[in-house]
């Protein structure tokens, strides 16, 4: 058992001093350099998504539309639609996507004005149309926009 102990304890002690040993770091010079500032930003900004307004490219085939519709402008999940009264909420049971004919209007992204015939109308204002009403999906009309993220199933064509 002495035999145990005196490995131990000779253990102990080369630890012990094999951790005591001194070492001379060399002092390095010290750099300042410049930093950017920082900005501190809280909320992250999401990139503003652009309006998607359905269109369509009338050929001599299609015919006249001579049915007349009036709704208010409205924005159903980021698509440019018709609602009937200004009051509700829009859904897919009171409003109609705008489906426009591609050369009949412009649209001012920054201002988000429709500029249709000659006339600006913001989100909200009541607009005279006519044109006529579809549902999709519909073979006869190949409309440039994608419903399924419209959320709406029936449509105004016009312009």
């Amino acid at each position: 058992m002495s035999n145990y102990l005196s490995l131990l304890i000779s253990m102990l002690a080369i630890f012990s001093l094999s951790g005591c040993t001194t070492y001379r770091a060399e002092k390095l010079p010290i750099v300042q350099i410049e930093m950017a500032e920082m900005i501190v930003v809280n909320e992250p900004m999401p990139a503003k998504t652009p309006l998607q307004i359905a269109t369509w490219s009338p050929t001599k085939y299609n015919g006249r539309f001579t049915a007349m519709t009036a709704g208010y402008l409205t924005v159903i999940n980021n698509c440019l639609a018709l609602t009937r009264d200004s009051d509700e909420v829009p859904t897919k049971d009171n409003s109609l996507l705008l489906v426009l004919a591609d050369t009949s209007f412009s649209w001012d992204d920054a201002q988000e004005v429709l500029l249709f015939e000659g006339k600006p109308y913001k989100i909200g204002d009541e607009l005279y149309l006519g044109g006529g009403a579809f549902f999709y999906p519909n073979p006869n009309i190949k409309v440039k926009i994608n419903w399924i993220e419209c959320g709406l199933n029936k449509g105004w064509l016009g312009g």
